[in-house]
């Protein structure tokens, strides 16, 4: 026995899953709920033996001879001067694809003691645009009963307002009668006809309707829940699978004759536009959603282009479902999208069997592949390109409600573990900002501390060369030089141990006009060493001037020598400055060495190019990011170029004028 509290949620569930089992798209019932009197007396195709007290629907369908009429301009006169032999004798449920041209249906009904009972002619599916019904007594050439039923006929005109095309049958007195059955409609053409006895069919209907409208409420809120939180969570995945339920739930409910009841049309193309739009956007939003499961946009740049093509002009034949152009979309889009539906639920089997352990990917196979079986049975039975049986169209209804309580209990973990990593996002945080207050405070107090022995420097440096103004030059040289270092460092500590620290963008830039040359040859002769000696190669720039900041691009060079040396330790570098195009002179770095590979070059295009890079990387490449910067600031740019075999080469490029005054063009 269950447990008291689970009670509830069982009776939920079998109250659910009797529903949907009710909300039949297309499926006939099965053969076995004829009557007892047309099993036995059915004993050719299209003829059918009617007896008084019809107790259970009759299906019609399984007794009919068609003719497809091409031209679509076959009258019932025409029709009646045909020989049967024309016909076809239909093996099930006839079935035609997608196509915009006219299907005649005829059925031999034998009433050997007449029918009084009150009954009901049921023809669905309910989004055929017209269907016109004939009954004729043998012997005679005029009909004594017809019915206009159809989507395309205005619901004031149609013979019931309901979800269904229904008719009253009309009584009949002993003898043979034929009855036609004519159809039309832009999309796919299939016959499911059925006698019913009035009460059955009104017992019928009301639970359908029932059904299909907590149906379709229950599906909208999932839709509608998923895509609010997908985007708020700012998940693509779970919104575009959102989306996909509020297309599926619309057009499900739709083909159940949703518009037809509710909405009651009196403009002929609204079910066709809302079967069709979500039919199609439907379909594109489905292969949207591959995106995000198999991530092909890495894996296959390729290939996702080529979906993302497919998707566009899928949505594009949107514009077809009110005119027969809808019929091609149908004849070759379908099958199409059935085949790369097919193709993804490989992919993902094929990931399977490289990656057994995966378990994700076994979540996608058993909620998701599985239930794609169903959907492309039917479409490629509405297609036309398989035999239409009960089986293939009702199996889509029953994975299509495993498949949405198993993605429910998916979601449900999935937005638990979004919650799990939203609160360690907000203790993150809370703890960055507890260390960016005291990396604040700590940069507040370092500035303070080295701003004082700097100050001492500077001053007595000063004093130094006021007492030994007369002392041997490289004496003052050197205190010349202590005290220029002095009033950099003081810059520099002034520039990036601030409040802000290195996380403000802007300097305030101590600009001046120099020399390129005489720029570069201090500064290799300030940085240059025994043990890590630069050596310097001016090409055509004697005549080029540049206004920067001396220090910080001075800064920015240091960085990226730094990064060179790093690989090429003990090697002397090479600087070489050349012009590069009309108003730009490079300074080129080569960096090569042993421990230089693509994962290293990789880290310094990020550290040069990222705008937001990780505490890793920043650790690692902190001076190039803040060397990028710099460069930015004065209106230049730092590349990296490829060199083979050497390694690659760092160019810093900087705006330049001719020292005459006039730009170089």
């Amino acid at each position: 026995m269950s447990h008291p509290k689970n009670r509830p949620m069982l009776f939920c569930f079998r109250l659910l899953l009797a529903l949907l089992t009710m909300l039949s798209v297309t499926a006939p019932l099965s053969p076995a709920t004829a009557t007892a009197t047309e099993t036995e007396t059915a004993t050719e195709v299209g003829k059918l033996t009617l007896l008084p007290d019809i107790a259970a629907p009759v299906n019609l369908h399984d007794h009919v001879l068609w003719l497809e009429d091409r031209t679509n301009d076959l009258t019932l006169n025409d029709v009646l001067n045909l020989p049967i032999d024309v016909f076809t004798p239909s093996t099930g449920v006839p079935s035609f694809g997608y196509t915009g041209d006219s299907v005649w249906y005829r059925l031999q009904l034998s009433v050997p003691q007449g029918l009084t009972q009150s009954l009901q002619l049921e023809i669905q599916p309910n989004y055929m645009n017209f269907i016109d019904a004939y009954l004729i007594r043998q012997g005679t050439s005029r009909h004594l009963w017809q019915s206009h039923m159809g989507d395309h006929v205005p619901a004031g005109l149609r013979p019931t307002r309901g979800s269904q095309h229904v008719d009253s049958f009309p009584p009949l007195e002993p003898g043979d009668y034929t009855l036609f059955i004519r159809t039309k409609s832009n999309s796919t053409q299939l016959l499911i006809a059925k006698l019913w006895p009035t009460d059955q069919l009104i017992s019928s209907l009301t639970l359908r309707d029932g059904a299909m409208s907590i149906y379709f409420g229950v599906i909208l809120m999932l839709g509608v829940v998923y895509t609010v939180l997908g985007s708020l969570v700012r998940d693509r995945a779970i919104a575009t699978y959102g989306v996909c339920v509020i297309l599926i739930g619309t057009l499900a409910s739709a083909v159940n004759g949703l518009v037809l009841a509710i909405i009651q049309p009196e403009w002929p193309y609204a079910n066709d536009l809302i079967v069709g739009v979500t039919n199609v956007v439907g379909s594109a939003a489905s292969i949207f959603l591959w995106f995000y499961i198999l991530d092909l946009g890495k894996q296959n740049v390729v290939i996702a282009r080529i979906a993302k093509v497919y998707c566009g002009l899928s949505v594009a034949c949107a514009l077809t479902v009110t005119t027969d152009f809808y019929a091609l979309y149908g004849t070759y889009v379908v099958p199409l999208h059935a085949a790369l539906l097919t193709t993804l639920s490989l992919i993902v089997t094929y990931r399977i069997i490289r990656a057994p352990r995966q378990w994700l990917l076994w979540v996608y196979l058993v909620v998701i592949v599985i239930p794609i079986g169903g959907a492309v049975l039917l479409q490629l039975t509405h297609a036309g390109l398989i035999a239409a049986t009960p089986f293939r169209l009702g199996l889509h209804q029953f994975t299509l409600f495993f498949h949405m309580c198993a993605m429910g209990i998916l979601m449900g973990f999935r937005l638990s573990q979004i919650e799990k990593e939203r609160m360690n996002m907000l203790r993150v945080t809370a703890a960055t900002t507890s260390l960016v207050g005291e990396q604040r405070k700590l940069i507040s107090m370092l500035s303070h501390e080295f701003r004082t022995p700097l100050a001492v420097i500077q001053r007595s440096s000063e004093m130094l060369l006021l007492r030994l103004r007369d002392a041997r030059s490289d004496v003052t040289d050197r205190l010349q030089r202590i005290q220029d270092q002095a009033r950099k460092l003081s810059r520099l500590v002034d520039i990036f141990l601030n409040k802000d620290g290195i996380d403000d963008g802007d300097f305030a830039l101590a600009r001046e006009l120099v020399p390129v040359n005489r720029l570069l040859t201090d500064f290799v002769a300030d940085t240059s060493r025994a043990d890590a000696e630069i050596t310097l190669e001016c090409v055509g720039t004697e005549q080029l001037e540049t206004y920067v900041d001396a220090t910080l691009v001075g800064l920015a060079i240091t960085n990226l020598i730094e990064t060179a040396r790093r690989y090429a330790q003990g090697s002397p570098i090479h600087i070489t400055v050349r012009r590069n195009g009309e108003w730009l002179v490079e300074i080129d770095i080569p960096c090569h060495g042993k421990d230089l590979n693509s994962q290293e070059i990789l880290r310094i295009s990020d550290a040069l190019f990222r705008q937001d890079i990780g505490p890793t990387a920043m650790q690692n490449a902190l001076g190039l990011h803040i060397s990028q910067r710099i460069v930015d600031a004065h209106g230049g740019s730092i590349k990296l170029r490829d060199k083979g075999t050497d390694g690659i080469e760092l160019c810093l490029l900087l705006p330049c004028e001719d020292s005459t005054g006039s730009f170089d063009i």
